[in-house]
């Protein structure tokens, strides 16, 4: 059976990118073993060693996080 990590793209500097499991763990990955269009805060699914971008999560994690930010600069005014 093969287990299936989940993923955010942290940050990319140069030819790395640095992912962060849903535990808080950053991992190094070359860019190269990526989707080509992967960016920061992509989600994507690791299985067998094989990276897929999911980009229903990464939508739905991207718009609660700007519902956050909307909340958060209500609260300022």
């Amino acid at each position: 059976m093969f287990e299936i990590r989940t993923y955010t793209v942290d940050r990319i500097e140069g030819e790395v990118a640095v992912l962060v499991d849903d535990d808080g763990r950053s991992v190094p990955i070359p860019v190269s073993q990526l989707p080509a269009s992967v960016c920061s805060g992509d989600v994507l699914h690791c299985r067998d060693g094989v990276y897929e971008l999911d980009r229903f999560e990464t939508g739905a994690r991207r718009s609660l996080v700007l519902s956050m930010q909307d909340k958060i600069r209500k609260k300022k005014r």
